[in-house]
């Protein structure tokens, strides 16, 4: 995750994202305005294939799985991360 050609994996517009953060028992649930770049956008921005419309990778020892409107990450020290349409 560390040479990222994009700041982010979400892009301002229309649209409401749920973003769920879990760390050390504990769960942070919030709701954002915008939408998740597509797949292959994410894709190229992580250096990585998209096959059958989604990603499962690691990259740079982060567990990541993407399909359309929904990315999940899982860091090495077990943190999770969780974005989708709400």
């Amino acid at each position: 995750m560390k040479d990222l050609k994009e700041e982010s994996f979400i892009r301002e517009g229309k649209g409401r994202l749920k973003v769920v953060v879990e760390s050390e028992g504990e769960r942070i649930e919030t709701t954002i305005n915008g939408s998740l770049k597509s797949v292959d956008e994410m894709a190229e921005m992580l250096g990585v294939e998209v096959r059958d419309g989604r990603i499962d990778a690691v990259v740079d020892g982060v567990k990541v799985r993407a399909k359309r409107g929904r990315l999940e990450m899982e860091f090495e020290n077990g943190d999770r991360l969780r974005i989708e349409r709400a």
